[in-house]
């Protein structure tokens, strides 16, 4: 069961791993939810679910997987809902919810690369973070526009 977990889990992080920014990308510029956002999406709840499954494996060595993957899942899905009903700040829900998802993939990448390592924890969150939250704050024009009626 483990190594199936491992397999699944290690191709649907790779195919997160691109899709996490054209998500982004492509529902800012759609303004609303996609087929980039859908597959972001379940990859993620992929990689998060497989995380949960290979955990008990080592309990000592990858509990602190547990919560980073449910609140990383939790982030996706605040992105997801924040593009199924665009409107006044909705950009700042799918920044922040794809971002952090993506965020925190790229610092597990990090963490299990370079382990017993600071920096692999800080850099992808103090730099990730502060990106989204200057985006969040100096957003697209066309990300704060209302949409017309028949356009």
């Amino acid at each position: 069961m483990r190594d199936i977990a491992l397999i699944l889990h290690v191709a649907a992080g790779v195919l997160a791993v691109p899709f996490g920014p054209l998500a982004i990308v492509l529902t800012l510029r759609r303004r609303g939810l996609n087929w980039a956002g859908e597959v972001y999406h379940w990859t993620i709840a992929i990689v998060c679910l497989t995380a949960l499954v290979m955990v008990p494996y080592d309990w000592a060595g990858l509990w602190f997987f547990w919560p980073i993957s449910v609140a990383s899942y939790l982030f996706v899905y605040l992105g997801q809902r924040a593009a199924e009903a665009p409107g006044g700040l909705w950009y700042r829900g799918v920044l922040r919810g794809y971002g952090g998802g993506w965020i925190a993939l790229w610092t597990a990448i990090l963490v299990v690369s370079a382990p017993r390592q600071p920096w692999s924890w800080v850099i992808p969150i103090i730099v990730g973070s502060a990106i989204i939250e200057w985006l969040c704050f100096k957003p697209m024009p066309g990300w704060t526009r209302e949409v017309q009626p028949g356009s």
